[in-house]
C-alpha cells in the first residue's frame, strides 16, 4: 500500500513537471509566431519613448517587461521582427519600417 502512493506521488509530480515544460514551449514557440503582439510591443516602446531614438537594450527591457521573455527570447524576437520588416538595419541604426530610428548600443 505505502510503495502504490509513492508510485501515484511521483507519477503526479512527473505529470505537473510535462505539463509545465510542454506549457513552456507552447508559449514560445506562440510568441515567435505572432507578428501583431510583437509589432504593438514595438509601436508601445516607440511611443512610451517620445523621441525617434531608443538604444536596443531599451527595445530588450520592453520585450522582456511586456512579453516575459529571458534576453536571448527578446534578442531572437528581434531578429523575428527585422525578418517581418518591423524594423531595418541601416549602418548603425535600426529604424521601425518607415518610422522611426533607434540606434544600437553594444
Amino acid at each position: 500500500m505505502l510503495m502504490n502512493n509513492a508510485l501515484i506521488f511521483f507519477g503526479v509530480i512527473l505529470l505537473l513537471g510535462l505539463c509545465l515544460v510542454f506549457y513552456k514551449y507552447s508559449h514560445r514557440s506562440s510568441l515567435h509566431e505572432n507578428v501583431e503582439q510583437l509589432r504593438n510591443v514595438i509601436d508601445m516602446t516607440f511611443k512610451e519613448a517620445g523621441k525617434p531614438v531608443v538604444s536596443q537594450n531599451r527595445l530588450i527591457k520592453e520585450l522582456k517587461h511586456h512579453l516575459g521573455v529571458n534576453e536571448k527570447m527578446a534578442l531572437r524576437l528581434i531578429g523575428k521582427a527585422r525578418h517581418e520588416n518591423l524594423l531595418e538595419v541601416d549602418h548603425e541604426q535600426l529604424k521601425e519600417k518607415d518610422k522611426v530610428y533607434f540606434k544600437k548600443n553594444f
